[in-house]
């Protein structure tokens, strides 16, 4: 009976033993030649709230006709980076929402989307593809993309604190969707979401689209 107790003891040492190192094991913090920190685990648990996010950041439908007539356009080939559908007779159209009283012409708000067939060149396109949203002024019409101003504690709280870090950005992202803040005095000052068109996401490819 002593003998079965031992060994029952000491099964169960070894499961916490191995438990605790593959928790161990999978926590990773790196820092590359660049810069770019990494403080994330191999396997992290799943952020719904991240997730969804990062899927449907804004309703563009319902953040388009409340903005009506508030704004300029123009069309754009896209960057490499872009996700690009690679439809026929498609196009990358950027559309501009300068807030009242702005100070500076280099903050104004956009959206970039990618629009094909025949409502490409409507204002209110059911079938457009939201590829980029770059932020400078809060604005409640964005509704849970309204971030300008929060803390990196909220963040953190919202959405974990499973991000890469480059100067003083911190990066979100979920396979090809990207989310990149950036910080003055520990709050947002701006952010850049993107579809990628690809899911490696570096130092380089965040410098590119930071520049």
């Amino acid at each position: 009976m002593k003998i079965r107790v031992l060994t029952i003891l000491f099964l169960v040492f070894l499961s916490c033993k191995n438990t605790t190192e593959k928790e161990i094991e999978n926590v990773q913090i790196v820092v590359d030649s660049t810069g770019l920190k990494i403080e994330k685990a191999e396997k992290p648990i799943e952020n719904s709230k991240l997730i969804a996010f990062l899927e449907n950041p804004i309703d563009l439908q319902d953040f388009k006709k409340k903005k009506g007539m508030r704004f300029t356009t123009s069309v754009t080939n896209g960057t490499e980076y872009y996700s690009n559908p690679k439809i026929k007779d498609s196009i990358f159209y950027v559309y501009y929402y300068p807030p009242e009283n702005l100070a500076d012409s280099r903050k104004i708000d956009n959206i970039v989307v990618f629009k094909y067939g025949e409502n490409k060149h409507r204002y209110i396109d059911q079938t457009e593809n939201l590829i980029e949203l770059r932020v400078f002024n809060k604005d409640s019409d964005l509704g849970k993309a309204n971030l300008i101003g929060l803390s990196k504690m909220e963040m953190e709280s919202e959405f974990g604190n499973d991000y890469l870090t480059l100067d003083n950005r911190l990066i979100y992202s979920e396979k090809n969707k990207i989310l990149i803040l950036e910080l003055e005095n520990s709050k947002i000052k701006s952010f850049n979401y993107i579809k990628l068109s690809t899911e490696k996401i570096d130092s380089d490819l965040i410098r590119k689209i930071t520049e």
